[in-house]
């Protein structure tokens, strides 16, 4: 079996202003650097022996504090979702100004202007956790905390709205009951392997 911990970075001083960051490299804040930390003796306990991170400092810092001894990989792909002239907003202050859009955007069917649509967000995020699956797939097992046999694991670092999308194109969560994905949080996905080709278990695209 294949286990992708699925982490969101830690906080950052926009995340504690309610500031929408998109794509804007803003660094983790000392309160995210302490969450990240914390996260850390979880991941470190699923004996991972890959690291995947976006191009975005504060995936990159947050990995950083789980003290893995493993150079990650760093993906374009994901990143978070580009937010075009919304970027660096107050998130109120576009509720209470567009509040239709905001509406629309939270349900996956809004754009701002010059940003990304949700659906080449889930595309590119699709795209990313099918490669790193099945890279995973030539990794050697390690033991598992939590399970009877060993385990190939990967840690990934990406995004709020980014993981969501990502999880919910997976069919794994319903958008309209799920929550936002909280800063340094693990969202654990097992993917089993079955015999046969290893594409006949992973996911498509």
């Amino acid at each position: 079996m294949i286990r992708v911990l699925l982490c969101r970075h830690g906080e950052t001083e926009w995340n504690k202003e309610h500031r929408l960051q998109g794509r804007s490299d803003v660094p983790l804040a000392e309160t995210g650097s302490r969450q990240a930390s914390i996260t850390g003796g979880f991941v470190r306990a699923q004996n991972p022996r890959q690291g995947h991170v976006s191009s975005l400092m504060r995936t990159q810092q947050t990995y950083e504090q789980f003290g893995l001894r493993l150079t990650p990989r760093v993906w374009d792909e994901l990143m978070e979702q580009n937010l075009g002239e919304w970027e660096g907003a107050y998130a109120a202050e576009i509720r209470d100004r567009e509040p239709d859009e905001f509406i629309g955007w939270r349900a996956g069917t809004y754009t701002p202007a010059g940003g990304e649509t949700m659906q080449d967000l889930a595309l590119r995020m699709v795209r990313a956790f099918a490669a790193i699956v099945r890279g995973a797939a030539e990794i050697d097992a390690t033991p598992s905390p939590d399970l009877g046999f060993p385990v190939r694991t990967v840690v990934v670092v990406s995004h709020g709205a980014a993981l969501r999308v990502l999880l919910e194109h997976l069919d794994l969560i319903d958008r309209s009951q799920s929550i936002p994905l909280t800063p340094a949080s693990v969202t654990v996905v097992d993917v089993p392997l079955t015999t046969g080709p290893v594409s006949s278990t992973l996911p498509k695209g």
